[in-house]
């Protein structure tokens, strides 16, 4: 994909919108911004603004998703990258069962006024994404009407059935009828309070859309490096690596992170990994991967944060003509460094969207409390993960399909739509600033206990 310099997006501080309606945040899991843009050109959501593309932190997954969308919101760090991760405090792998689906809820999931109830609701996707998206859109009508709040926040899980089922015109088929529905509550909604309902959709990431291949089992590399592979970490050569999901994505945590670096280039070999990523020490982060190997800096200025790129060799982040664009805009000081928001103009919808903030926020940032040693991104279609959660596509013909977790673009851009023309519609945003426009609404709905106007009667 590729912009003109007219088109390059912009990172921009957005105003808070008016108050004047209320407003429901819808957030669909999983909805590439490819898709989107899709629905609206085939005339969905006709007369809202064309999709900014939402570039997510990360890992891109759900939990560093919401994390970092919500921020504005005051939402804390997820536990993890995954709702099943290794704690680092406790020093053991958790979550990812039936009972943590429902009870032990990530900090950003109590934001939610309608949101998805468990391993139950997540197997339903699997099963029948349309019957299982319907009944969602029935509660998020409900709870739109019926709520005191100036403020609704919904989720709609469903969608991730239809990106790992389908092909993408199932999805966007989806949102046409999804425009509809939308319509239609808008103008119920109006009846009802006599007051407008400004729409705000969005995706918490990407995701792919290549047949799902398992990368096999990744641990024998790790142990013929010398690295035991462990559930809890007691000994200088011991990994923890857990699993879960269907995910484009590996996470290490060593005891000793000097050995971080003999992981990384272990895995960087294998034929499913695009690249691995450690940080040696404090503002800075190294990749290895198969074309070569790079360090990124870091530093923090008035203005925000500055990053370097140092190709050491094969230009690992494909960010060499980028480099040498901003060098020739005289837009890169004597050290190598040039302002994040550069950065981000540059590379939002580069191969690796945003990368050396992303990667530098992953190893080193507070959207989750605990980090890997050790980030691999996979290629398209590859797989970590759970291998039985493959038993999802056997139930459907064998046919899943699409990943996300990855540093790649179609794991990685989101998307987000709003139907009023006053909130500004930039080419991309960061996750992090995306929802700042409504934070101000979102946080005084809060303390206030609801809104303006009382439930429908």
């Amino acid at each position: 994909m590729s912009h003109t310099a007219r088109n390059y997006p912009e990172e921009v501080d957005l105003p808070p919108v008016d108050d004047s309606s209320r407003t429901l945040l819808l957030a669909l899991d999983a909805v590439p911004y490819r898709v989107a843009r899709e629905a609206h050109t085939r005339g969905a959501f006709a007369g809202w603004a064309p999709p900014t593309a939402l570039v997510a932190p990360f890992p891109s997954l759900t939990h560093p998703g919401f994390a970092a969308l919500f921020r504005p919101f005051g939402a804390a760090p997820s536990w993890g990258y995954e709702i099943r991760y290794s704690d680092t405090a406790a020093n053991r792998v958790v979550g990812g069962n039936p009972v943590t689906y429902r009870d032990k809820v990530p900090p950003w999931s109590e934001l939610f006024d309608a949101r998805h109830h468990g391993v139950v609701a997540k197997v339903g996707n699997y099963v029948s994404a349309s019957r299982a998206a319907d009944a969602e859109l029935d509660e998020v009508a409900t709870t739109v009407l019926g709520s005191p709040s100036d403020v609704v926040l919904a989720y709609l899980g469903a969608t991730d059935g239809f990106m790992h089922l389908y092909e993408d015109d199932s999805l966007i088929e989806f949102l046409v009828a999804l425009d509809r529905r939308l319509h239609d509550l808008a103008a119920l909604h109006l009846a009802d309070r006599g007051r407008t309902l400004r729409i705000v959709l969005f995706s918490d990431h990407g995701c792919g859309r290549a047949r799902v291949h398992y990368t096999g089992n990744l641990r024998p590399l790790l142990r013929d490096a010398g690295l035991t592979v462990v559930e809890r970490l007691s000994g200088p050569d011991d990994v923890v690596a857990p699993t879960f999901g269907i995910v484009n994505y590996v996470a290490l945590f060593l005891y000793d992170r000097a050995r971080a670096a003999t992981a990384a280039e272990t895995l960087s070999g294998h034929e499913a990994v695009d690249l691995a990523a450690f940080s040696p020490s404090p503002q800075l982060v190294e990749v290895v991967g198969r074309a070569g190997r790079a360090r990124v800096r870091w530093q923090d200025s008035a203005a925000g944060r500055c990053f370097a790129y140092d190709d050491l060799s094969g230009d690992v982040l494909r960010l060499g003509a980028v480099t040498r664009r901003l060098e020739t805009s005289g837009l890169v000081n004597d050290d190598g460094y040039a302002d994040e928001a550069d950065w981000f103009r540059e590379t939002a919808f580069a191969d690796y969207p945003d990368p050396l903030r992303r990667l530098a926020d992953a190893l080193t940032g507070d959207l989750v409390r605990s980090r890997a040693s050790v980030l691999v991104s996979l290629g398209p279609g590859w797989s970590w993960g759970w291998r039985s959660a493959f038993a999802g596509g056997l139930v459907r013909g064998g046919r899943l399909k699409g990943t996300h977790g990855g540093l790649d673009r179609e794991s990685t851009l989101g998307f987000r739509l709003v139907n009023d023309p006053s909130v500004p519609a930039p080419w991309a945003l960061p996750a992090r600033t995306a929802l700042a426009p409504f934070a101000e609404a979102v946080l005084r709905s809060r303390d206030d206990g609801g809104g303006s106007d009382g439930p429908a009667g």
